[in-house]
């Protein structure tokens, strides 16, 4: 109940007081009139939870609820830059005030204070847009696109706390290698599962020396050594015919970080899947994939800095696949959110952009007060669908004209924790928190 009240509390500030405050300090309200800027944040960033495409029409509903009259064409012209920097200041103060945890009951991952999940995902903008995020174009076949602006939502999920540790965004252009502002929010402990776009050595030497740890998969131009020799490794010879093999290297020929590499030989199926994919990437891109490449796409191959006496190597295995959360989580902003569709002039792009950001943020802040039995996990899909139903009940209190707002949060967190459950056992396979808390620790 404590979370509730809290929750309550900062949803207010959020709403109320912050939002007139940081509308007249941005100049987007600059003199006393009705509209406000709490009534603008609650009708955009609400108006994009309840509905799939809010058009301007939804948000002039909703000020009206909030007694404030006016036309689409008046709404339309508050869409400016002193608009967008509001609504971005906005989306900066809810990174912090609204962050809560829910913890997942997991007995493997115990060891660890944190574990967090790594990923990008592209959003297309509005070609109009290009001087303000460069984007890029594909040549997949079947994905083509030549979309001249875009962005990319660097996001860092809390996997054992089931919160978001970062959201940032960065220009589509950029490389996901490029980026490292995940290591700051790295802390003694915290365990880092990413895949191959974020595969950089020196990356890893720095979460090694602050005490964490890492699971990823291994890019196979990177050279591994021997420990006690120091002799590069050929891979390829080393593995020869085996199946699986486990071994302590050194990594990068510059860093030469500790780290255990671990190989599991994949079905001839599985491994034809792989060589499709990676030839299609390597067309797209104007080479020609080596023969090496081809031959290593026969084992999955991952490297970690954690210790045998913590997971050994099957249950890496099994342990990398929770990064597959994050994807569901893109899955869900980009299904229930819309946040891929961004359309108009920059500004209201922009605006609805960082509504959409807080919008996010909000659902993950009222997530972490949630009480949940023993061995249950939430599915955010589920939950988000619940939230987009009672919306309106949100709206209506938060302007007071329905009775508490901790009683409609308590209701709200009481339905999550009773109908808006991960299936345990599905048709295909078992969840990834029952597959997990299989394991044993050795």
């Amino acid at each position: 109940m404590k979370r509730i009240v809290c929750i309550s509390k900062k949803l207010k500030e959020f709403f109320n007081e912050k939002a007139d405050k940081i509308s007249a300090t941005t100049g987007f309200i600059k003199r006393k009139r009705k509209l406000k800027g709490s009534s603008f944040i609650k009708a955009i960033v609400l108006g994009n939870i309840g509905v799939d495409n809010c058009s301007i029409e939804t948000v002039c509903q909703l000020l009206n609820e909030d007694s404030i009259n006016i036309t689409k064409q008046g709404l339309d012209f508050r869409f400016t830059k002193e608009a967008v920097e509001f609504m971005k200041r906005m989306y900066n103060e809810s990174l912090t005030l609204l962050k809560n945890t829910l913890q997942v009951d997991c007995r493997i991952l115990k060891h660890f204070g944190g574990v967090k999940l790594l990923d990008s995902s592209y959003i297309s903008l509005p070609n109009s847009m290009e001087d303000m995020y460069k984007g890029y174009g594909t040549s997949y076949s079947g994905y083509e696109s030549n979309t001249k602006s875009g962005i990319k939502l660097q996001l860092v999920f809390d996997y054992l706390n089931q919160t978001l540790d970062q959201l940032n965004i960065t220009e589509g252009i950029r490389s996901d290698q490029g980026y490292r502002s995940h290591l700051s929010n790295i802390s003694n402990n915290d365990l880092l599962i990413s895949d191959l776009d974020y595969f950089v050595p020196s990356s890893f030497k720095q979460i090694n020396e602050i005490g964490a740890y890492f699971i990823s998969r291994y890019k196979s131009d990177t050279n591994i050594y021997d420990i006690e020799t120091g002799q590069k490794i050929d891979l390829l010879e080393h593995l020869g015919d085996r199946s699986f093999l486990e071994q302590e290297v050194l990594l990068g020929k510059e860093t030469r970080v500790k780290v255990r590499i671990i190989f599991k030989k994949l079905t001839e199926e599985q491994a034809m899947a792989r060589r499709r994919k990676a030839n299609r990437l390597a067309r797209s891109h104007g080479y020609t994939s080596s023969q090496r490449n081809q031959k290593l796409l026969n084992w999955s191959i991952f490297i970690t800095n954690v210790p045998k006496s913590k997971i050994n190597a099957e249950q890496i295995l099994v342990v990398y696949r929770i990064r597959w959360q994050i994807e569901l989580l893109f899955k869900l902003y980009k299904s229930n959110i819309r946040l891929d569709k961004l359309r108009g002039k920059p500004y209201r792009v922009l605006c609805e952009l960082y509504a959409k950001l807080c919008a996010i943020l909000i659902f993950h802040g009222i997530v972490g007060c949630t009480e949940l039995k023993k061995n249950t996990e939430l599915s955010l899909t589920k939950a988000f669908i619940e939230l987009k139903r009672r919306v309106r009940e949100l709206f209506l209190a938060l302007n007071n004209k329905i009775k508490g707002l901790n009683i409609f949060l308590k209701k709200l967190t009481i339905t999550w924790s009773q109908f808006s459950l991960k299936d345990k056992y599905r048709k295909t396979r078992v969840s990834t928190l029952t597959s997990l808390n299989l394991l044993t620790i050795s």
